[in-house]
């Protein structure tokens, strides 16, 4: 690969992209655990799946995050509408991508659709002042779950347009992505996107009360899990979309967010730097997150068509695929740095040219919390 991008980069956050990388983790956990549930206790098992349910969520709040730091410093006119159109056509090629995986998804409900969709629906709300957008967020959040059983209620008579994978009608999966969604839906998902840009412009400015999101988030999570979620689960009364989950989803992925952002904030040198070393493989991840999307959904379907999830110890297969994935992340982030699926989006979306695809840009390990070593100084001699 040749080097070189006709646009200059936006500055990094490590904590953004360790946010990133967790997040795609645990949607790859959700789809994988199942083939080995007895891999780990029950106790660490559950944890980690109720932690990862709220994957695509987190997801949401750092592509608010993101879209923050691209936006940062001032933009005329015509750079917004550009911006605006850039957004709109990632959210078309994500919706293209979700459809080409479909034949590949078996266990997998393709999510890329449902993210692409609300993108294309944040676009109105990407230059709106912090204080509209939580007041936008929230009603978005109170209507969603009336809406979707609405909507849902209204197409019981219309099969082929509840159920779009048998139908293939297009209005169907547009009806599916935007309200009645099995696992999200893009009016579930914009709430989500909008509080992350405004995290994201507390982020840039250093007044992202981090602390106070972890213990806020993780005191939510406790109290809807202990009175709401698990006494319904017991009952078979839990509606997913529902308000519990919605609000177990947000606290959730707010008190991830928060520690993340609380840790990789340490004021101690030496803390930080540690944390960015040891966090380093998920870092790389949270760098090329569609493209590990991707593999992950194709490992699964090549070990299902193989039929090695009917062969044991399935413990093995997880391990696989969080290994290859992992192993991909590192290997490709300091080899190439974007990853493929990131350039495929990225020149889709014109906001790079065809030259940058084919720029290899690997990731400076100074980058992720490791020091240049210094050149080696020649002895000198003295002569007497």
């Amino acid at each position: 690969m040749s080097t070189g991008s006709r646009m200059s980069k936006p500055p990094r956050y490590a904590a953004v992209d360790t946010l990133r990388g967790l997040a795609i983790f645990g949607m790859i956990w959700a789809h994988v655990h199942g083939l080995a549930p007895k891999m780990l206790p029950d106790g660490v098992t559950g944890a980690i799946s109720q932690m990862s349910g709220a994957a695509t969520p987190l997801f949401m709040l750092i592509a608010g995050t993101t879209i923050a730091i691209l936006n940062h410093g001032q933009m005329d006119n015509m750079r917004r509408r550009r911006f605006r159109l850039e957004y709109f056509l990632r959210g078309i090629g994500l919706v293209f991508i979700g459809l080409a995986l479909l034949p590949w998804g078996g266990r997998v409900d393709i999510v890329l659709s449902y993210l692409g969709i609300t993108y294309i629906l944040a676009i109105p709300f990407l230059y709106t002042s912090s204080k509209v957008l939580s007041i936008c967020a929230t009603v978005i959040f109170a209507v969603s779950p009336i809406l979707a059983n609405l909507v849902a209620q209204a197409l019981i008579l219309s099969p082929q347009l509840l159920h779009p994978q048998a139908s293939h009608n297009p209005l169907a999966f547009l009806v599916q992505w935007i309200f009645t969604g099995h696992a999200y839906h893009a009016t579930w998902l914009l709430p989500f996107l909008l509080l992350g840009i405004v995290a994201g412009r507390l982020l840039l400015s250093r007044k992202l009360p981090a602390k106070t999101m972890t213990l806020l988030g993780f005191g939510i999570t406790a109290g809807v899990f202990l009175f709401f979620v698990r006494p319904q689960q017991d009952a078979v009364t839990y509606i997913r979309g529902g308000f519990t989950e919605m609000t177990f989803d947000i606290a959730r992925a707010v008190t991830v967010y928060g520690l993340v952002c609380w840790l990789a904030s340490a004021k101690n040198a030496k803390f930080s730097s540690w944390f960015q070393k040891i966090g380093m493989p998920i870092s790389l991840a949270g760098r090329i997150p569609l493209t590990l999307y991707v593999l992950h959904v194709l490992l699964l379907f090549t070990f299902e068509s193989a039929e090695w999830t009917l062969v044991r110890p399935h413990g093995l297969l997880p391990i696989m695929v969080f290994a290859i994935c992992l192993g991909f992340a590192v290997l490709w982030g300091l080899t190439f740095g974007v990853g493929p699926v990131e350039r495929l989006l990225g020149v889709f979306s014109l906001r790079h040219n065809l030259h940058w695809a084919f720029t290899s840009q690997p990731v400076q390990l100074t980058e992720l919390g490791f020091r240049q070593k210094k050149a080696l100084q020649p002895k000198q001699t003295f002569g007497l």
